[in-house]
Parts: C-alpha cells; sequence; structure tokens
C-alpha cells in the first residue's frame, strides 16, 4: 500500500464517479470495494482538523485502510514518521469499552514498529476525540493534541507498507510462544474468533455433547484450541486435555509452569483408565484426535457419550502421516459415529505467501502461483554423503532446524526425529524461521507431476512425502533444500526457483 494526501482522498470521493473513484484508490493499494460511508466519516474529522489548523502538511502521507498481510488486522488511518506512528480509527457511533479494546489491540500491534505509538479515535457523531494514554485507558481530548503529534512527525518515505509489518511477528503459538500466550499477547482471527464464541455458547445435549475443531497447517487450530480451553479455566471449569501425539517443549511448559492438566494419550490405556472420571469434568479436548488408536477412540466415546459435557476433537484430516494411521482413518470414524458439530478452519494465517507458494509447487508441479521470485528459499546439491553430513552439521550451528524424511540418515536426530523408540520429537503446531530439508533419491516425480516416495524392499509404515510436507509447512522466513544424489528432482525445483 502507498500513501495518500487525506485531501486528496476526499477531493476524489466526492468528485469523482463512483467507476473512476476506484480506479483512483486502487494505484494507492485501497480497497476498491470501500464503504463511501466511512469516508464521510473521514470528512467529519479532517472538518474539524481545518477549524484548528490552517497548516496543509498535517494531511500528507496517510495509509487508509491498510490491512497486515497474513493477519487480517486493519487500521483505518496510519502515519508512519521517523521516530512515531499516529493512528486514527474512525466511528459512526462507539462508547468507551469497544473504543478502549480495539486501541489497546492496535498498540499491541503497532509498537512491534519499535517507534513511539499515538492511538486516537475519533467519533463523527459527537465530534468527540479520545487517546489511548499510558495507563492503558483513553481520555477524551481536544483536537490540538492530535495535531501536535501529527506536526511533530518527521515524515519517511515507504515504498510499500507490507515490507513494515512482518507477519511472524504476530503469530503467537502456545507451544512457540507459551509465555506469550498466557500473558493474552495474541489476537484470534475473525473465523476464530466466531468460532471461539459459538463453541462457548454451545449447551451439550444428547446431540452436541462432540464437537470438532479441524483445520489444516497455518490455519491457527491450535491456538484456537487452547485458547477455548484456558477460556475454560479462567472461569473455573474442569479442564482435562489428552495430545495423542508426543508432547512437544511448548507442551511441557505450560504443564510446568502453568499447572496445564494436559496427559499424553500414552497415559490412557487400561491400567490407568478408571482413574479418569471423565463426570468430573467440564471439558474433555483431545488434540491431534486424528493419531488416536482405534480400541481407545472406542473406549473414549463409551465413557463420555451419556454424559453431558463437551468433547473437543482438535485435529487436521490430512495429518495422517503413517499408514496405520490412514487404516484408523479416525477423522471419518468420528464423523460417522458421533455426528459432531464441526468447525472447519479455512483461512491460513499462519504462513509465509512465498514459502507456500514454493512448497505447494515443489509438491504439485502443475499447480499454478502468482508468485514469480522465491529470494527465501534456496538450494544446494551434493553427490556425496560425507559432504552433505558436514554441511548439514554447519547448518545446524547456525541455527537451522533440520527435516531429514531420507534412508541415510545424514544428520543424527533432526528436528523431525520419528525413527527411535522412546524418542520422538513431535513439532506439530510449532514453526521455525529457518528450515532445512533433505531430498534424496528416495523422493521423485510422478508423471502427472506430483512428489512421491519410492518403496524398496519392505514397505513403507510412514507416509515421507506427507510427513516432508506437514514439517516443512511450518517455515516462516526462510526454507533451505539440500538435494543428495537426485538430479532429477533438482532440475525441476530449478525450474521452479528459475520460473
Amino acid at each position: 500500500m502507498k500513501a495518500i494526501n487525506l485531501l486528496s482522498l476526499l477531493s476524489a470521493r466526492y468528485d469523482l464517479s463512483y467507476t473512476n473513484f476506484t480506479k483512483y484508490i486502487q494505484q494507492f493499494g485501497m480497497n476498491p470495494k470501500i464503504r463511501l460511508s466511512e469516508l464521510d466519516d473521514l470528512k467529519s474529522l479532517v472538518d474539524e482538523m481545518q477549524k484548528n489548523t490552517s497548516n496543509y502538511n498535517i494531511y500528507n502521507n496517510f495509509y487508509y485502510g491498510f490491512m497486515i498481510n497474513r493477519i487480517g488486522k486493519e487500521f483505518d488511518l496510519l502515519r508512519i514518521g521517523q521516530s512515531s506512528v499516529v493512528n486514527i480509527e474512525l466511528k459512526r457511533e462507539s462508547n468507551e469499552e469497544k473504543i478502549t479494546r480495539q486501541l489497546l489491540q492496535n498498540d499491541y500491534y503497532l509498537k512491534f514498529l519499535d517507534k513511539e505509538v499515538h492511538n486516537f479515535t475519533f467519533v463523527s457523531s459527537t465530534k468527540k476525540l479520545y487517546m489511548l494514554m499510558d495507563n492503558h485507558v483513553i481520555k477524551e481530548v481536544q483536537m490540538d493534541r492530535l495535531i501536535e503529534r501529527l506536526e511533530e512527525q518527521q515524515l519517511i518515505h515507504i515504498e510499500d507498507l507490507d515490507d513494515v509489518f512482518d507477519p511472524s511477528n504476530y503469530l503467537v503459538s502456545p507451544f512457540n510462544s507459551p509465555h506469550s500466550f498466557m500473558k493474552d499477547k495474541y489476537f484470534l482471527s475473525a473465523q476464530q474468533s466466531t468460532y471461539k464464541r459459538e463453541i462457548l455458547n454451545l449447551i451439550p445435549t444428547d446431540q452436541t455433547n462432540f464437537i470438532v475443531i479441524e483445520g489444516g497447517p497455518g490455519t491457527g487450530k491450535s491456538l484456537l484450541t487452547y485458547d477455548i480451553a484456558k477460556e475454560y479455566m479462567k472461569n473455573s471449569k474442569k479442564v482435562l486435555i489428552f495430545n495423542c501425539g508426543r508432547l512437544n517443549k511448548g507442551h511441557e511448559q505450560l504443564i510446568a509452569e502453568y499447572n496445564w492438566p494436559i496427559e499424553p494419550i500414552s497415559n490412557f490405556n487400561k491400567a490407568k483408565q478408571l482413574t479418569y472420571d471423565f463426570s468430573q469434568y467440564d471439558v474433555i479436548i483431545f488434540d491431534e484426535a486424528q493419531a488416536l488408536y482405534k480400541n481407545k477412540f472406542i473406549k473414549v466415546v463409551e465413557l463420555i457419550k451419556d454424559l453431558k459435557i463437551k468433547c473437543i476433537f482438535s485435529l487436521d484430516p490430512d495429518r495422517v502421516l503413517t499408514n496405520f494411521e490412514m487404516n484408523n482413518n479416525i477423522p471419518k470414524l468420528i464423523q460417522e459415529k458421533l455426528n459432531p458439530v464441526t468447525y472447519e478452519l479455512t483461512t491460513i494465517i499462519r504462513h509465509n505467501k512465498e514459502i507456500h507458494s514454493f512448497i505447494n509447487n515443489m509438491f504439485d508441479l502443475a499447480r499454478p502461483t502468482d508468485v514469480q521470485k522465491f529470494p527465501n528459499v534456496t538450494l544446494q546439491y551434493f553427490s556425496s554423503k560425507t559432504a552433505t553430513k558436514n554441511y548439514l552439521q554447519y547448518l545446524r550451528g547456525e541455527g537451522w532446524k533440520i527435516i531429514d524424511y531420507s534412508r541415510s540418515n545424514y544428520i543424527e536426530n533432526p528436528d523431525n526425529d520419528h525413527s527411535k523408540k522412546g524418542y520422538r520429537k513431535d513439532i506439530h503446531g510449532i514453526e521455525f524461521d529457518h528450515v532445512v530439508a533433505v531430498i534424496d533419491g528416495l523422493f521423485y516425480y510422478k508423471t502427472n507431476g506430483k512428489l512421491a516416495a519410492k518403496t524398496v524392499g519392505k514397505k513403507l509404515n510412514d507416509q515421507p512425502v506427507k510427513m516432508l510436507y506437514q514439517n516443512i509447512i511450518r517455515t516462516r522466513k526462510k526454507l533451505h533444500l539440500v538435494v543428495v544424489q537426485n538430479t532429477e528432482v533438482l532440475n525441476k525445483l530449478l525450474k521452479i526457483l528459475n520460473s
């Protein structure tokens, strides 16, 4: 998005036809479907400003209706200077509680710019101006307070505002950032907020004991599930969470430091199942439910079915990574046997668009992409396994996370290690800034352009292609592919990078 002069914006609003007006604002990256009534509120603000100053410079360099990429957080008016940011929200009508809540949220997002932030709300129906103060309360102020903040700014040129806001700053995960999660330093998307409200208000009956929260990587499924659990606990409800994978470091921190009631599903067996009196709980959550064993699923249903409590299955139906899980097909069983109320998260909020596009193209060469450059995706090719191992050790020392689904063990204990009994790092729900993936002769492309994995001798129990996708899709900033003795795949990847 590019900056616009507010007087120019209003001139175009009232002098041009609707068709020409939309063409005019599109050159600034503004939404062509803008509601014209919102600009009437802006005119009311500008009229009040003009009553208090003859300085025309204060109307320069505003960003109108900017939305943070992948987050969906929108600001009515932003003006960015060398050392300060001014945010103005426009309302036809509002109340102090709503104004405070929005300005506190805005303050959270703008603090990452590492500048002094001044947050205002102008209510056009009353001509009142409110400012968020340092003690996090709002105060009605005179228009000259806003004008002073605008006049003291030393404006800077920004080619594209999207480059200033790094979405990864705001993508809090309960496992990546458990402390930020517990301090409520995050916000839910509109879709997540709607689902949360509906789930909390859902009263269990004979037909609505069971709820499914379904979503793929990057949709915020784990954040929504754990946010709902936290909301119940805040309201003194008894919650029990079974994690159907292995506990990760985030789980362990929530348990050890915040006393969260999280149990590995391995604790639910014939010897211990009687220790779980489900009737004493208000909510029981099965996270990563697609990994449930069928016999445990049946036992769970028997224990819960007649209880008037909520049971939430949080799952990704595409994250079925072994032949055993595929045969169990727990997501299908849940739908067929329980007829749950299902909430499907479809909005991807946790992906780097560039890397996400490359990965989709990498797994399906026929898939079209609107991204033409991939500066954050790099390749290295090796014909020597020894050289590969040494290179990966070097990258690990530089802080990269290593994903290795080869049979050759290029590095000890890769960050996706599923191979050793009793040792499994579950990285579901965790994102990494810098990820390395090893691609050797195990992988090849089918004639339809889709990436596949060979089976040699004994049939593979794991699904390497699915596992590779599920793990590298969690890359936040940089993806590095190490191709070993596989020139066929290398050539295909180079074509994507040089498209």
